[in-house]
């Protein structure tokens, strides 16, 4: 995993305009909405766990797994630093969402920062849903995001920052692939020193463009029932310019022998 590697000593940095809280708060409204109060709470592709922090504010227990053991690390060095805010329990393990076991059980879960999209075989993406929904009880609630397929194919992450105010710069291509459905895009960091030396680092991002109709029907063979699916951070219906989805779905009753 060479994703969020070089990058995970820079990522809060590079995101510390995100306003996490804002996030946090509307997850909880869209787990209000389903009427759910989480108490256990599985945050799947946590990153550095910005928003695992901000939902243990309120959520007695929120258990963060990420593939990038990186963000794991700067995630658990982290715990101290908000041990008198967070409601209760916070942990964090480094986990493949298309195979892992925590050996225990959430009543809800969410995953963030359009990480599903970084799943680039549907059958694996259709493995992550089954196995999010192995680790969340009967009747509990997944809150999501993900990109849509317009946001990965309009070249919206193409993007540049060198503010000369920042220390940390990036220039960022991206190239969409119209036969894997793939967009590429190639990170170039620099970051300047207190002396003005630059220092430079790169990554290669990419995410795969699924289409609406394909993620319901995943969910629904993996065990999920829709509630609602929003335009993000919105309570308004997906349009064909959405940017982001957000899905609220529900884990069905297992079958009775």
């Amino acid at each position: 995993m060479s994703q969020f590697n070089a990058l995970a000593a820079h990522y809060d940095e590079l995101m510390e305009v995100v306003p996490y809280d804002s996030w946090a708060d509307y997850v909880m409204m869209l787990f209000h909405i389903a009427d759910h109060a989480p108490k256990r709470l599985l945050e799947c592709a946590c990153g550095t766990g910005n928003v695992s922090f901000q939902l243990a504010k309120t959520v007695p227990c929120v258990v963060g797994v990420d593939i990038a053991g990186a963000m794991i690390e700067v995630a658990n060095r982290k715990i101290a630093d908000f041990a008198g805010q967070i409601q209760g329990e916070i942990r964090f393990f480094e986990a493949d969402l298309t195979q892992f076991s925590l050996g225990e059980t959430f009543d809800c879960a969410t995953c963030l920062y359009d990480s599903l999209n970084y799943i680039l075989e549907p059958a694996k993406l259709e493995a992550a849903f089954g196995q999010i929904a192995a680790h969340v009880e009967d009747g509990g609630v997944f809150v999501f995001d993900m990109n849509s397929d317009y946001a990965l194919t309009a070249d919206l992450f193409t993007q540049h920052n060198r503010d000369p105010r920042r220390s940390l710069h990036y220039d960022w291509r991206a190239t969409f692939d119209e036969n894997t459905r793939v967009t590429t895009v190639d990170m170039l960091f620099t970051r300047f020193d207190g002396h003005g030396q630059p220092t430079q680092f790169s990554e290669q991002h990419r995410e795969r463009a699924y289409e609406l109709p394909e993620i319901e029907a995943m969910l629904a063979r993996t065990g999920w029932e829709i509630v609602r699916i929003y335009d993000a951070y919105t309570l308004n219906l997906p349009h064909s310019k959405s940017e982001r989805w957000f899905f609220v779905v529900r884990k069905a009753a297992s079958p009775r022998d």
